[in-house]
């Protein structure tokens, strides 16, 4: 009988993560530190998906204008990989521009 109970909270907790995923692509952008986590977000994603670990993160936000441009760099395994990310300011998060290349 406690086996079903258990059951429930995490179909629940999962369908929360789904609602809450969808909802982070239409979040308004508003500041650099915000951009600068959804692009950490969005380029670690990119490397799960191929079932790459990358680490190490580090990354600079600017405001050029009305727009926010993050440049970061993820370690993955011995090489570097280099993260472009750019969005017009107060636009929705599923609009950002990004580049993923190797650093040369």
């Amino acid at each position: 009988m406690k086996k079903p109970l258990l059951l429930i909270p995490v179909i629940f907790a999962a369908t929360i993560n789904s609602v809450n995923a969808k909802s982070q692509k239409e979040l308004s952008i508003e500041s650099a530190p915000q951009f600068q986590r959804w692009c950490k977000a969005l380029s670690y994603r990119h490397f799960r998906q191929k079932k790459i670990t990358p680490y190490n993160w580090s990354a600079s936000t600017i405001r050029q204008l009305n727009d926010y441009k993050t440049r970061g760099s993820w370690k993955v395994g011995k090489q570097e990989m280099r993260v472009f990310c750019q969005i017009r300011k107060g636009k929705k998060a599923k609009f950002t521009q990004i580049d993923i290349l190797p650093k040369n």
